[in-house]
């Protein structure tokens, strides 16, 4: 029987430091948390735009509400991906997730915002049969 040496191949077979942050780092701020939450209240109607009234309608009706669109086009951005989320869970059409994206969104905030959502949302109840 030979000895083998298997101490030159133990060192390199050990895994390397690497040193990572210990915090990762956030991807929502906070004001971008209270815009998801106060997307929560928001109906798919106010992704529409508002049209104007007319005189009779203002006579009627009153004067026209305030926009429900914020002027930041990136929140807005935010906004809307947040509102479609509420509404439609995990199932986000393509088109709102590609909007997020051309307003300056990474995939991490994007990914973070429809993670919150869905951790927020009630469960799915089923009813008894």
């Amino acid at each position: 029987m030979a000895f083998i040496d298997f101490s030159d191949a133990a060192l390199q077979a050990l895994p390397v430091n690497r040193t990572f942050s210990e915090t990762p780092a956030e991807p929502l701020s906070r004001f971008e948390r209270r815009i998801v939450e106060l997307a929560r209240d928001d109906g798919l109607a106010t992704l529409l735009p508002q049209r104007k009234r007319g005189w009779f309608a203002r006579l009627i009706l009153g004067p026209q509400p305030p926009s429900p669109m914020l002027a930041n086009e990136q929140l807005e951005a935010l906004r809307r991906l947040a509102v479609q989320a509420w509404h439609h869970g995990y199932t986000l059409p393509a088109s709102v997730m590609k909007e997020a994206r051309t307003a300056g969104h990474s995939e991490a905030k994007i990914g973070a915002v429809i993670d919150l959502i869905g951790r927020s949302r009630a469960p799915f109840r089923r009813l008894a049969a």
